[in-house]
């Protein structure tokens, strides 16, 4: 790693999580949902939506958080009231540039995401129209082939229980 690598703060892996909570405070429900997801004890800072070419996919269980750390994360959320349907999701891929002949290996990331009151098959479809979009959004010169590739996505999506308010989260969170 080079020294100007050092200084700047680059993910080297991420996760993806999720989790839905339920209360009658609306407060308490998101707290539960954090902890249902596995990020209740981290001091979350929301960024936007690139992954780092060399980050690596790995599950949240193989990563230690210590209470209270600053952690990174791009998150879906979605509150709501007793009988509403919420749903919250979060989809990403790689871009991969080259030409007709040739397909380079991975410049880097894109995530989106997407919530409201939704089912999951909705969130789905929204969220892999959006990765489209932003994909072609990233062509600067027709010449040029720029490709999604490995493209996945996470949704969660709930109805709310009677006399409660609900929460639900999807994370992609950076581990630095």
């Amino acid at each position: 790693m080079s020294e100007m690598e050092k200084e700047r703060l680059i993910p080297k892996a991420f996760f993806v999580t999720s989790g839905a909570g339920m209360d009658t405070e609306q407060a308490n429900a998101f707290d539960l949902a954090l902890c249902d997801a596995g990020i209740g004890e981290c001091n979350l800072v929301e960024v936007s939506s690139i992954l780092p070419a060399k980050a690596v996919e790995t599950e949240r269980d193989k990563v230690t958080q210590i209470p209270g750390e600053i952690t990174y994360c791009v998150m879906s959320r979605a509150d709501g009231k007793a009988g509403e349907i919420i749903g919250a999701g979060i989809g990403y891929g790689w871009i991969v540039k080259g030409n007709d002949e040739v397909v380079e290996k991975k410049d880097f990331g894109i995530i989106c995401e997407h919530h409201g009151h939704y089912s999951a098959e909705y969130l789905k479809e929204k969220i892999r129209e959006k990765l489209y979009k932003m994909t072609e959004s990233r062509i600067p010169d027709k010449k040029m082939k720029i490709e999604l590739a490995g493209e996945k996505s996470e949704v969660k999506s709930v109805e709310v229980e009677a006399g409660k308010f609900g929460s639900v989260i999807v994370a992609l969170v950076f581990v630095m």
